[in-house]
């Protein structure tokens, strides 16, 4: 491993995309350490990708998962869709840098470390040097390895030197740019016409023949999937624990065997604004505090400046609030300074890896045992709790037994498990619907799924609330083409909607025919077929139509001269016409303050786009060249298995 601690002085040559800040940041968002979510990947070593002797392993993307969603830049839920994207980039950039190297280009330890450096946060710097140990642990709780962090981040150094070479040269010229200023700043004005489903839907009910028409020739199109009759019952815990018997002296027994259970180590209950703070803001951030602790020490309210200033997310938006925390929870100087208040005092402010802290302790408690009653109702609580799961056991087996004896009739096995079970019948679902008594279950559709007539579920199924499920199928309809009355609504839904669709067009055009026919007058064309007219502001290419949208929904509108008619266009849900009332050009007088922006901005898209078609053409060539292999089965089951996690 190189010397990541040398390198001080010279400047950084390239920024770190992607992997080094979502690390960063998902260690330093929160007040208490290691609350973030675990790294639940397995060391599966398989390979999802080849690239010339370069191997992307499954662990390695699960890594990168990991990472993305314990920082919180994705919601779980989405991560089964955006799976493929992330293992593309990370195949494509391992493309560029083998690309680069088989160049000859190269990057220095000196330039990686640099690098490094200038993207850590400032608290894992002592006297300017990095701490090796919180260093080392930072990467560890991301699932890495130091060698493999520093092997990444060298590699997308790489890959950003090609970059910059294949994207040297681009020249946008000043022509482009008052090309691009015009087209930004020109200005048009509309009347328009929306032509709603609504007007026509009478216009639109079909004809018992035109719907026995459209399903003779659409016949395939209607399937009735299979279907199950179901008797379900279900054993709920909660009641089970209610019927529990306790005495007193069976929970004064409970409350001595188990004193450690209720031993209160010392606690505070505090509340804290935190304003964060790193190398690049520091005096900023601890000027700020200083201001608001002289807010609250002349009488502010503590709530209401956390929830305005405080960049805690989690304890802001109640007021700064913590609850109750005990030694060893917090970070040394928050809790030394936690631990040394009085009930309603305020600390002053409190430097942490976090930046500036403010500190108020509304209640202090010594360690202590509860009380008996005090903990009395949760005793019995968990008492009862205990015994229900150990009758639940009982209750499953047996509601198994009595249901197989009379698969066809459910209620009798319902009725011989007593008050416990409560029964639902289900007539005619189709796999996913909801379910009484279950409503939407993956575990339970699971279950059944296979099942024939008479058949029962193979043991219990436990949902998510706990309540604990068996059934059975008491009628299994096979799927089979639906009759034409079976499709009836089906087949009136889509005639109805292709006839609207139809209406709709033909009265949008002979509205465009209509204004054209009247010298471009589309108020009194619109008149004559009971439409309203509607005029815009002056709008610019992002401008916004009332009910219709976009203005760039109506694109001859952006091009087409004065007193034109455009559309009929599909938007707002119906149909548009409208009419180019005036054009404003754009106002040249304001291009030099825009042109560097502009040119910028073109500049930067005209790379993303030479990158970007450089990358896909380098793909395409090694793969061709037999030096990029992607295993798709291998990629296939990672995306099944955080589609499966997430259903």
């Amino acid at each position: 491993m190189f010397d990541l601690f040398r390198s001080r002085d010279k400047a950084v040559r390239a920024m770190l995309t992607g992997l080094l800040l979502l690390v960063a940041l998902s260690m330093v968002t929160y007040l208490i350490p290691n609350s973030g979510t675990g790294y639940d990947g397995s060391a599966d070593q398989s390979v999802v990708a080849t690239i010339g002797k370069d191997q992307l392993t499954a662990m390695q993307v699960s890594t990168a998962i990991q990472n993305m969603s314990r920082g919180r830049q994705m919601p779980p839920e989405l991560l089964a869709f955006y799976v493929p994207q992330m293992v593309n980039q990370m195949i494509d950039d391992r493309a560029m840098a083998y690309e680069a190297q088989r160049l000859g280009l190269q990057v220095s330890d000196a330039d990686t470390a640099t690098a490094i450096r200038a993207q850590l946060p400032p608290q894992l710097f002592k006297d300017g040097q990095i701490d090796t140990a919180s260093y080392q642990a930072m990467l560890a709780q991301a699932g890495m390895t130091v060698s493999a962090f520093e092997s990444d981040t060298a590699r997308q150094l790489l890959i950003q030197h090609l970059r910059d070479i294949v994207s040297q040269g681009v020249i946008i010229t000043p022509q482009e740019v008052e090309n691009e200023f015009k087209k930004r700043n020109e200005k048009v004005k509309l009347q328009y016409v929306v032509l709603p489903p609504s007007k026509y839907q009478s216009e639109a009910e079909p004809t018992d023949a035109e719907l026995r028409s459209y399903y003779d020739s659409h016949k395939s199109e209607f399937q009735i999937p299979e279907k199950r009759s179901l008797g379900i019952i279900v054993l709920d815990p909660d009641k089970v624990a209610a019927d529990v018997p306790v005495t007193d002296a069976e929970l004064r027994k409970e409350y001595n065997s188990n004193l450690d259970k209720y031993r209160i180590p010392e606690r505070v209950k505090v509340r804290h604004i935190l304003i964060k703070s790193d190398a690049s803001n520091d005096a900023a951030a601890k000027n700020k505090a200083q201001i608001i602790l002289k807010e609250i020490q002349t009488g502010g309210d503590f709530a209401k400046l956390a929830k305005e200033n405080s960049n805690d997310p989690g304890s802001a938006q109640n007021g700064g609030e913590l609850g109750w925390i005990v030694k060893g929870q917090t970070v040394p100087e928050f809790e030394k300074a936690a631990f040394s208040l009085q009930p309603g005092q305020t600390s002053g402010l409190i430097k942490t890896m976090y930046g500036y802290h403010i500190l108020q302790v509304e209640a202090h408690e010594n360690a202590h045992v509860q009380p008996f009653d005090e903990v009395k109702a949760q005793i019995a609580a968990d008492y009862r709790k205990r015994v229900a799961n150990q009758q639940m056991q009982a209750l499953s087996d047996k509601a198994v037994l009595e249901l197989g004896k009379d698969p066809l009739h459910p209620e009798k096995a319902a009725a011989a498990l007593g008050p416990a079970a409560a029964y639902y019948a289900a007539t005619n679902i189709q796999l996913g619907d909801p379910i009484p008594g279950v409503g939407v279950s993956k575990e339970f559709t699971d279950a059944v799924a296979g099942l024939r007539k008479g058949q029962v579920t193979p043991g219990s199924v436990v949902l998510q609330n706990g309540k604990v499920v068996v059934a059975s199928v008491t009628d299994l309809q096979p799927p089979h083409q639906a009759t034409f009355d079976e499709a009836r609504n089906d087949v009136r839904n889509k005639v109805t909607q292709q006839k609207l669709q139809t209406i709709l067009a033909d009265k949008a055009k002979e509205l465009a025919q209509k204004a054209q026919a009247d010298g471009g007058d589309l108020a009194k064309a619109a008149k004559s077929m009971g439409l309203d007219v509607k005029e815009t502001a002056d709008l610019d290419r992002n401008g916004n139509i009332e009910s219709v949208g976009a203005l760039s929904t109506i694109p001859d509108a952006l091009t087409k001269p004065v007193d034109s008619i455009v559309g009929p266009v599909s938007a707002g849900g119906g149909q548009v016409v409208a009419k180019i009332v005036a054009r404003t050009p754009a106002d040249m007088a304001l291009l030099p303050a825009q042109r560097a922006s502009i040119r910028d901005e073109l500049r930067q898209q005209k790379v993303r786009d030479r990158v970007q078609l450089f990358e896909n053409g380098l793909r395409k060539r090694l793969e061709q060249e037999g030096k990029l292999k992607v295993h798709q089965d291998v990629l296939n089951r990672i995306v099944q298995n955080y589609s499966q996690r997430n259903s």
